[in-house]
């Protein structure tokens, strides 16, 4: 693309490089993540053999130089930096609107902000490390501390990467850049102009840093200062200058290499240079010393990173995409670098990378597909030479990403691109990112918690050299060993630790498949296990203490809270504890959630609880339980206390008196499970006497009143005799329909076979019905339908045969008859079908119709 006149501004910060070139300051304006960038500062360090290095990160990284420089330190790697920030604090800075005074009452909470500083082997930055080294360079990094970068930006994220690109991303130049070159986004420019040049114009460094100091700039020429200061960028700019400033003052004779991103080298040379060589006043060391010393409360740690994870930043403008792709790339380069008047060109060694992940890809792709979808040697074929042909078409030396993905959805899709199924581009993108787990020293500082929990799961076998998930299958009954493992693994899913979720196994918390002698998780071990980790290593030192505080503070937020359902929630905890084998403390909460139950005044909430408890109860040998007793006697309590909370059943409201009736249904369950210990029999009478003494006050809630008489015959508690007299009573002539209608409706719910069994039910209803009004009839009609799903198509046969004998009704009377059709009708049919199927053809509707 031909050049352009470029604005003053841009060519007189051309003209401060040039001038701070020769009082030895060079600049490396890169892209985060680009082995173009890479290469061409290779080549600048190589060649200039600086006695400094400085790199765009926060200062406070200093403190873990010597493990990056580690031999044993292999990308990707990232640098996790933690500071904590008081709440009141951010407030105050990013809220104008309140006064100084008011913030004196304001409660004073501490969160902790973490950043990433991701390295892979084709980072500039990493290169810029290496090369150092090599060359015996002092390293500088030279941007603000994380602390106060937090400060700065005014930003709700918790966590985010310090390689931010958003500024390129949603620049209206490069937007525009790209319509004219016709890529699809600000990436595509980028490798277009850069990545895919010859390998021997990105050794011209002089050139290649011009580019893309000019693109990086007029990106930046969309902003204006003010949203910059807003956004911390000017700031931390400022901070970057003054170290600069400051080493060159100190050190006049200090051959420099500025490595930064390329959005701001604009600011640094016009701050650098102003007709000459601008040194740091007084004032501007003295802030500077003064960030410097808050980025004490940095806390930064060398973790190992993986290529997925770094795919997954770099979506979010945090540099290039795909990362095994252009890890590939980078070893070219490297191969180029050693042999560079061998017959290989640059376009060769792109084809060969082109060759080797089409073929990687479409071996993954034959794996999923069924044989009649496989890709086989012709597609493969076609979507390299389409990819080599596309790049030749686009002025690039060899076929790059976007050649490459362009030539598989040419060649691989057969149809419209929109019928593909996701997993198709799923496994390429993989492919793309890769799954590379980067290595740190073993004896570098990590906390504590970190190297518990990593030596913990290597004893229990699992795997974790890679971030590919795994499945583990683990015999929780039979298996001493498997049991620990799967209360290990609940203790880190109860902590959020990231690193497993269960995908099948008895569920106590629930009561579902307790009979499953397995349980099934999906683990993988990432960067973000380990940040999570370092973040809880402010809270302990040991996971069982960690999980036992988060249990305390739950239980005491629910007294301070007054919640209205405590036992409820607070027996969740009992069983957390139970399946993480908290054994020391389980007693302990029994004991508190006693105390709940005492004051709990929701029927529904402590049946609920009763259900949880027997569910512990059920598996207290698999969860080895040392407070069976305790278990035992807290069962007996409940439905003491539950008895004190039925007068709840008698809520007149219609859909109050269905959630009463689930939870009566609910109540009758856990009486009739309770361990034997606890005379079962003599606590369903309890169960029913209390009913009893209940039923004058239900007058106004007949839906309980039929489930409470239709379970009591159930459980043989009252006969059938009594029953019948019941329910001729609830259908009495001058009982009102809607009560009747609610009466039969909770007998149907509970017990509808009752209907059959019951020829008094079953008449009391033909006699209530005989005697409605056809509007009450039309309005009841509905529940009447619902009661009657209750049955089966068997059941229904048979009442249908009680009410024809009853009303001499013969049985042919109640059948559908079906009709037959002669010949003349099948041919007139067949005749509409065609006409209407030709008028379909004309009017081009089939499709339509399809769909």
């Amino acid at each position: 693309m031909a050049r352009s006149p470029l604005p003053q501004r841009l060519q007189n910060a051309l003209t401060c490089r040039d001038a701070l070139q020769q009082v030895q300051i060079y600049f490396a304006p890169v892209r985060h993540h680009s082995p173009a960038c890479s290469y061409a500062l290779r080549q600048l360090i190589t060649q200039i053999k600086p006695t400094h290095v400085l790199i765009e990160a926060p200062d406070s990284f200093s403190a873990i130089l010597e493990e990056l420089l580690n031999n044993k330190t292999q990308p990707p790697i990232a640098i996790l930096c933690q500071t904590d920030l008081q709440l009141d604090q951010i407030v105050l800075e990013t809220n104008d609107e309140y006064e100084e005074d008011d913030t004196a009452n304001m409660p004073a909470h501490q969160i902790t902000r973490s950043a990433f500083y991701p390295f892979c082997s084709y980072s500039p930055e990493w290169q810029a490390i290496q090369l150092a080294k090599q060359y015996n360079a002092k390293i500088q990094f030279i941007d603000l501390p994380w602390a106060e970068q937090v400060t700065q930006e005014f930003t709700p994220q918790q966590s985010k990467s310090l390689l931010s690109e958003t500024y390129l991303k949603h620049s209206q130049y490069i937007t525009q850049l790209a319509k004219k070159l016709h890529c699809r986004d600000h990436d595509e420019v980028w490798e277009h102009l850069f990545e895919l040049r010859n390998f021997t114009d990105l050794a011209d460094w002089q050139t290649f840093f011009e580019d893309t100091f000019i693109w990086c700039a007029m990106a930046r020429l969309d902003y204006d200062s003010s949203s910059l200061e807003a956004e911390g960028s000017s700031q931390r700019e400022q901070h970057m200058l003054t170290a600069i400033g400051r080493l060159k003052k100190s050190t006049p004779d200090a051959k420099i290499v500025v490595v930064t991103g390329g959005f701001h080298t604009l600011a640094l040379f016009e701050g650098l240079w102003q007709n000459k060589l601008v040194l740091p006043k007084k004032s501007d060391i003295t802030r500077f010393n003064r960030q410097q010393k808050n980025g004490d409360r940095d806390r930064t740690w060398l973790i190992r990173y993986s290529f997925d994870r770094l795919d997954a930043l770099n979506g979010y403008t945090a540099g290039m995409n795909s990362p095994a792709y252009y890890q590939e790339s980078w070893l070219s380069m490297l191969a180029y670098e050693q042999n560079p008047n061998q017959s290989q060109t640059t376009q060769g060694y792109r084809q060969a990378q082109a060759l080797e992940f089409l073929s990687a890809i479409a071996d993954k792709l034959r794996k999923k597909q069924s044989d009649s979808d496989a890709i086989g040697f012709i597609p493969l074929k076609s979507a390299i030479e389409q990819a080599c042909l596309l790049a030749e078409l686009r002025g690039h030396y060899g076929p790059g990403r976007y050649d490459l993905l362009d030539g598989m959805q040419s060649a691989f899709i057969k149809g419209s691109i929109h019928d593909v199924r996701s997993d198709f581009w799923q496994i390429v993108y993989r492919s793309l990112s890769g799954n590379q787990l980067g290595q740190i020293p073993d004896n570098i500082a990590s906390p504590p918690l970190v190297n518990q929990v990593y030596a913990t799961l290597k004893q229990y076998r699992f795997k974790l050299d890679d971030t590919l998930p795994k499945i583990t299958h683990i015999d929780i009954y039979r298996k001493p060993e498997h049991r620990q493992r799967s209360r290990f693994l609940h203790l880190l899913a109860f902590l959020d630790v990231g690193f497993a979720n269960r995908l099948d196994g008895p569920n106590y918390q629930y009561g579902t498949r307790l009979t499953i002698m397995f349980e099934d998780w999906q683990y993988l071990w990432t960067p973000m296990v380990e940040a999570r980790l370092i973040e809880l290593s402010e809270q302990g030192t040991q996971l069982e203490q960690i999980a036992l505080q988060k249990l305390q503070q739950s239980m005491e937020q629910l007294t301070e809270e007054g919640t209205a359902h405590s036992c409820q929630s607070a027996v969740k905890g009992v069983i957390q504890a139970a399946l993480m084998g908290l054994q020391s403390y389980f007693t302990q909460l029994l004991a508190k959630l006693s105390t709940y139950l005492d004051v709990d005044n929701n029927l529904l909430s402590v049946v609920n609880c009763g259900h949880r408890l027997l569910y512990l109860w059920q598996g207290r040998d698999f969860l080895a339980l040392n407070a069976s007793s305790t278990l035992l006697a807290l069962l007996a309590k409940l439905p003491q206390q539950a008895f004190f909370l039925l007068d709840a059943l008698k809520q007149p409201n219609t859909e109050q008196q269905q959630e009463n009736l689930k939870t009566l249904l609910l109540f009758r369950n856990l009486i009739n499970n309770l361990p034997e210990q606890l005379d079962v029999k003599k606590l369903k009478q309890d169960f029913y006497l209390n009913l009893y003494r209940l039923q004058p006050r239900l007058n106004k809630a007949p839906l309980i009143c039929g489930a409470i008489d239709s379970i009591a015959y159930l459980d043989c508690q009252i006969s059938q005799s009594e029953l019948d007299h019941k329910i001729k009573v609830a259908f009495d002539s001058g009982a009102q329909y809607e009560q009747a209608s609610c009466y039969f409706m909770g007998i149907m719910q509970c017990a509808p076979e009752l209907i059959i069994h019951s020829s008094q039910l079953l008449t009391s209803l033909d006699e209530l019905l005989a005697h409605w009004e056809q509007e009450q009839f039309i309005k009841i009609l509905p529940d009447l339908r619902l009661a009657f799903t209750q049955l089966t198509p068997k059941q229904n046969a048979m009442i249908a045969e009680k009410i024809s004998k009853k009303y001499n009704a013969q049985k042919e009377k109640l059948s559908f008859q079906q009709y037959k059709f002669s010949d003349e009708d099948l041919q007139k049919s067949l005749s509409l079908e065609l006409s209407v199927c030709q008028h379909i053809e004309q009017q081009q509707l089939q499709d339509w119709f399809k769909q």
